[in-house]
């Protein structure tokens, strides 16, 4: 009984817990790239006023599969080189949490960087990348558009 009651609190509260980004990135996200998404160097890049270019370079499809299927290899970021590893969030988070992180971080991190006409993460564009089944390594592939992936790429 104990355990049906705690399932059904956690279902119940998960949908509430998705729709605020803000709280899904403190818990998932600023441990590495920090709060308002400055990064640490060497470490984790900022997400801060970086992201709109690379939506252009690596198309709309790319940022829902770094947070689905994480991403590895030497990336470059404001003139920094990071080699680190971004864990894959597809098996902790259900696809309307990831849209609403991301939201969030393009929304109060990146909203003067981004694409004229940006849309919101949906749903079904987290759905599709989560389905893709890519390695890390595949993805860091798809961040110089070498593989556009993805609605609107």
């Amino acid at each position: 009984m104990r355990t049906l009651l705690a399932s059904l609190l956690c279902a119940l509260a998960l949908p509430a817990l998705a729709a605020d980004g803000a709280a899904l990135f403190a818990a998932n996200c600023a441990v590495c790239h920090q709060p308002g998404g400055v990064g640490l160097p060497g470490m984790a890049p900022p997400l801060a006023g970086t992201l709109g270019e690379r939506l252009q370079v690596a198309g709309r499809g790319y940022l829902p599969r770094v947070v689905t299927h994480g991403m590895t290899g030497l990336i470059t970021v404001q003139g920094q080189r990071y080699t680190g590893s971004m864990p894959p969030f597809a098996a902790q988070l259900p696809d309307e949490a990831l849209a609403a992180v991301l939201n969030h971080i393009l929304d109060s991190f990146n909203a003067g960087t981004l694409p004229d006409g940006h849309q919101a993460y949906s749903t079904a564009e987290l759905a599709e990348a989560r389905a893709d089944k890519l390695a890390p390594h595949e993805v860091r592939k798809l961040r110089d558009g070498a593989m556009r992936k993805g609605s609107g790429s």
